[in-house]
C-alpha cells in the first residue's frame, strides 16, 4: 500500500537541518534502521508501509531497490547534519530524510534515548523484568528508546486502568509498527505466529517470553545501534480491553491479548544487537576468573572434555546411583513382561520380521 495522501505532513515542510537539529542521532538511526530492515525483507510489500512512492516510483509501483540504495548511501546519523550543510547529500537523499524523519505519527523529534533505570523509575509497578535481566544477561538491551510519555497513573504506580506488557516481533515489522501502530492481524494474510488463544495482538507480562518471539533482521549499514537488530516493545494496554488469566480462562498465565489497536500504546523500545556474542555463564566466568596463566578461555571451558571416548561420562563426572537403580529396575520389568508375553512376541517377530526361534 503506497503512502500517498500522507506524504505531505506539516513537519515535512521544515528544512532538513531543522529536522536533524530537533532529533537525537539515536532517533534518526532507529528510523533509518527500521526502514532499511523493512525494505530489505522478502515481505517488504507489507512491511515497508508507509512508503515514499512519490519519491521512488518504479514501473511496477514502489521502487524498493532505489529507496534502499539511497538509504544505505547515507552517512552515519551523527554525520548527517554536517553532510547536509556541506552539500554532500543528493537531492534524493535529502528528500528521503525529510520524509522519513517527519512522519506524522512518529516524528524523529519525539523519540528519545533513555536508560533502563529511567524505564524502571517511570514504571514502578512493573518489576519482574529487572530480575529477568539480572538472571539472564542476554535480555539486557544494548539501547533503549522512549517513544511516548508514560501516563501519570502508571508513573505513580497505579496499574488499575492500564496493564503493562511486552511485545516481541520481527525487526522487519518495526517500521510499520512505529508508523501505523500494532495491528490485529489474526485471521488475515498478515498473520505470522497464529492465534492459539484467540484473535488479537499478543503480549506477555514476562520479558523472556516476548524476547523469544524476536526475529533479527539486517538493517542500515551505517547504524551505530547495530547492523543486525532485534526488538522488544514495552506497551500499556487499556485494562478494559486486555484479556489475560485474570479475566479469561482461555488465556494462560503470562499472556495478554488485545483485539483493539487503539487500546495499545507503545512507550519504550528495547534494541538488541544480534552480532553481540552471547553472555558468559556465571560458572564459566568464575572458572575463567579463578584460572591462572594458561587457563582455558570461557569458550574452551564450555567444551572441555568433549573429546572423551564415546559412551563414557565426561571427566570428573560420575553416573548417579539413582540412575543405575532406575535402569536396573527398567530392565527387570522388561524381563518379566517378555516372560509373560513370550508366545505373543514370537508370533509378532515371525509374522512381521520373519524371525523364528
Amino acid at each position: 500500500m503506497a503512502d500517498g495522501s500522507q506524504d505531505q505532513p506539516a513537519a515535512a515542510e521544515l528544512p532538513l537541518d531543522a529536522l536533524l537539529a530537533g532529533a537525537e542521532p539515536a532517533a534518526v538511526d532507529l528510523l533509518l534502521s527500521t526502514l532499511a530492515a523493512a525494505t530489505g525483507s522478502y515481505r517488504r510489500a507489507t512491511c515497508a508501509v508507509p512508503f515514499p512512492s512519490v519519491l521512488f516510483e518504479g514501473p511496477d509501483g514502489r521502487d524498493f531497490a532505489a529507496l534502499n540504495a539511497n538509504l544505505q548511501a547515507l552517512p552515519p546519523a551523527e554525520q548527517l547534519a554536517a553532510a547536509a550543510a556541506a552539500g554532500r547529500l543528493s537531492t534524493a537523499e535529502v528528500a528521503l530524510l525529510r520524509w522519513a524523519l517527519a512522519r506524522p505519527r512518529r516524528p524523529a523529534a519525539g523519540v528519545r534515548r533513555c536508560t533502563l533505570r529511567a524505564v524502571q523509575e517511570q514504571l514502578p509497578s512493573m518489576t519482574g523484568w529487572i530480575a529477568d535481566i539480572g538472571h539472564n544477561a542476554s535480555l539486557r538491551p544494548q539501547a533503549v528508546l522512549q517513544l511516548s510519555a508514560v501516563p501519570p497513573s502508571l508513573a505513580a504506580g497505579d496499574a488499575r486502568a492500564r496493564v503493562m506488557a511486552f511485545h516481541g516481533t520481527s525487526m522487519e515489522n518495526v517500521w510499520s509498527i512505529l508508523n501505523n501502530g500494532l495491528l490485529n492481524a489474526s485471521g488475515t494474510r498478515l498473520e505470522r505466529t497464529g492465534a492459539a488463544f484467540g484473535k488479537g495482538i499478543y503480549f506477555s507480562t514476562e520479558l523472556p517470553v516476548a524476547f523469544s518471539f524476536c526475529q533479527p533482521a539486517d538493517g542500515w549499514v551505517h547504524s551505530t545501534l547495530g547492523r543486525r537488530l532485534r526488538c522488544v516493545l514495552v506497551c500499556s494496554i487499556d485494562r478494559e480491553h486486555a484479556q489475560g488469566a485474570h479475566n479469561s480462562a482461555a488465556v494462560p498465565d503470562r499472556y495478554i491479548i488485545c483485539e483493539r489497536m487503539d487500546a495499545v500504546e507503545i512507550h519504550f523500545l528495547f534494541l538488541y544487537r544480534d552480532d553481540v556474542p552471547p553472555a558468559i555463564s556465571p560458572m564459566a566466568a568464575a572458572a575463567s576468573a579463578a584460572g591462572a596463566g594458561g587457563a582455558a578461555p570461557p569458550r574452551q571451558l564450555e567444551h572441555a572434555g568433549a573429546a572423551h571416548s564415546p559412551g563414557m561420562a565426561p571427566p570428573g563426572r560420575s553416573i548417579s546411583p539413582l540412575l543405575l537403580v532406575l535402569l536396573a529396575y527398567g530392565g527387570w520389568l522388561l524381563y518379566v513382561w517378555l516372560g509373560e508375553n513370550w508366545p505373543l512376541v514370537r508370533r509378532v517377530l515371525r509374522r512381521h520380521l520373519g524371525i523364528r526361534f
